[in-house]
């Protein structure tokens, strides 16, 4: 048996993982309109909100005392509610896009059954289970980084027009965009259990949908004070998604075989 890695064919199986994704508007248009939706849609929302709302809301949020005209109040809550309202909602994106892609790579060989071929290549379990994490990885951070961009910017546009600032890029934005990809490797990692357990894309892509949840709560439970999304967090969160990736990725490697890819 040969232990040397080949590159190659990691690469072979991530462009074929990659040309399957794409040739198929079920795997591809929710893992880009979705993303788009609320990277073009949030921003809009964010303004209006800010125009009608928000001098209220900011004197509850900041107090009386640390707000001096209507136009700083209305600053000031776009500043927070793109960060702390919208923020969980973007860092949910990369794992619903990489949810959609990596169940499609894992358990779509189930679905398709096209998988019987990869038993009788050359190819080892470790350069396929690479290939497929790298065909699910590189699209979905691409994604990620291009709806950023897209929301920043449209934020950024109002915030120069409306009151000659820039919200966009600061801190918080920066340590939410170091999450994204150790987020990205948490829910591969995650599918690929997920994939060897069950027969078809619709139920992998359910039960990795559900590692959305968790973030998807904390613009409640920051409205509420229970916890606060600051960059000690962010930073406490990269580095335990750091260690469950690592942890994930070994188990992974070790415990993958390309078998586990045909329907029973």
């Amino acid at each position: 048996m040969n232990d040397i890695m080949d590159y190659k064919r990691v690469y072979a199986i991530a462009l074929k993982d990659l040309k399957e994704a794409f040739s198929s508007i079920e795997v591809y248009g929710p893992m880009l309109g979705l993303p788009l939706f609320f990277s073009v849609f949030l921003p809009f929302f964010t303004v209006y909100v800010s125009q009608y709302a928000s001098t209220q809301l900011a004197s509850r949020i900041f107090g009386i005392s640390s707000i001096s005209t209507p136009e700083n109040a209305k600053f000031l809550f776009i500043q927070y509610f793109a960060i702390n309202i919208l923020g969980p909602i973007f860092l949910s994106m990369p794992i619903i896009t990489t949810s959609v892609l990596a169940a499609d790579s894992f358990a779509g060989e189930k679905e398709r059954k096209t998988a019987e071929a990869l038993l009788t290549s050359p190819i080892t379990s470790t350069e396929l289970f690479l290939g497929k994490i790298l065909a699910s990885f590189v699209p979905t951070f691409i994604v990620t980084i291009a709806i950023f961009i897209i929301y920043a910017s449209i934020i950024n546009y109002y915030t120069i027009s409306l009151y000659s600032k820039v919200l966009f890029p600061n801190t918080m934005w920066y340590l939410m965009l170091l999450n994204a990809p150790f987020l990205i490797g948490l829910t591969i990692g995650i599918v690929v259990v997920i994939s060897s357990k069950v027969k078809g894309i619709k139920e992998a892509q359910q039960i990795s949908a559900l590692i959305a949840l968790p973030i998807l709560i904390m613009p409640f439970s920051i409205i509420f004070n229970i916890f606060k999304f600051d960059t000690v967090f962010l930073i406490l969160l990269a580095l335990s998604l750091f260690i469950l990736d690592i942890l994930i990725f070994y188990i992974g490697v070790k415990t993958f075989k390309k078998e586990s890819l045909i329907s029973i």
